[in-house]
């Protein structure tokens, strides 16, 4: 599956919690491309909007549970993600699971899909 195919299914899907926020997207594509799960190797997935909150309300937040994920997926970090990789961006100054797509970075939050500029990235790792 191409990241042009990936992105046009999620696009599709309404956003859900725990089915179709931006850290289970992003996790359901490294999936798609590495065959194995960062969030579940790691053994904390949220199945609701209570569960993704406590996660976020925890000390540091979505920086460190994203940190924890991804060293726990043997996904190490990179200075020039690519297409294909997993970063986490700012959008409307909160921190979001993103995908590179190519031109921009994907995700998405409560209040639809997002298409952020490539100079959003604050930190990513490589996945492709």
């Amino acid at each position: 599956m191409t990241i042009d195919e990936y992105i046009a299914a999620e696009a599709e899907k309404p956003f859900a919690w725990g089915k179709t926020d931006c850290g289970i997207t992003a996790d359901r594509w490294m999936a798609v491309v590495l065959g194995r799960s960062p969030m579940q190797m790691f053994g904390r997935v949220h199945k609701d909007e209570a569960e993704a909150r406590e996660v976020l309300a925890s000390p540091g937040g979505l920086a460190i549970a994203l940190n924890r994920v991804m060293r726990a997926g043997g996904l190490s970090k990179t200075d020039e993600p690519v297409t294909g990789d997993v970063g986490l961006i700012f959008h409307k100054q909160k921190l979001c699971v993103a995908i590179h797509a190519g031109k921009f970075w994907f995700s998405r939050d409560a209040d639809g899909l997002i298409g952020a500029p490539l100079t959003a990235v604050w930190k990513a790792w490589k996945v492709i």
